[in-house]
């Protein structure tokens, strides 16, 4: 499942290979290209800053995921299920993805998180799915 692939590169991260700017270029590859839905500030916000990452590869801090389960919330489900038709123009899907990341840095052993996020996926019949962001909250 597209979402399920999208959580995961945003929740694995390597400061020690990899610059803050490679990693939003890894992650930009994900968007959609429609730029009247694509919402990069919602993502991007998921990244740490450019100095925060700096502190970040000092002490060679990486995180690895391990995505579980996905689904679309039930909020999605019923305004679907009151107006199917309604998809058929952006074919936008809300998508909430559940599992761990795993944190390691200089030093200390991996700590894992268990962690939920909501994202945006658009996918459209006869194309690739595409990341259209990350809703600030999680929905159920």
């Amino acid at each position: 499942m597209f979402a399920k692939a999208a959580t995961n590169a945003l929740w694995t991260y390597d400061t020690r290979s990899s610059s803050q700017d490679k990693h939003l270029a890894g992650l930009k590859r994900w968007m959609t290209d429609e730029k009247k839905y694509a919402d990069w500030k919602s993502v991007t916000d998921q990244v740490p800053s450019a100095v925060l990452w700096t502190r970040m590869r000092d002490n060679y801090q990486h995180a690895s995921a391990k995505v579980g389960e996905g689904h679309f919330p039930q909020a999605f489900k019923s305004a679907l299920a009151a107006d199917p038709g309604a998809i058929t123009d952006a074919y936008i899907y809300a998508v909430t993805v559940t599992g761990k990341q795993s944190i390691a840095w200089k030093g200390s052993g991996a700590g894992a998180e268990s962690r939920s996020t909501t994202l945006a996926v658009q996918c459209r019949p006869h194309q690739d799915c595409a990341l259209v962001g990350v809703l600030p909250s999680v929905a159920p």
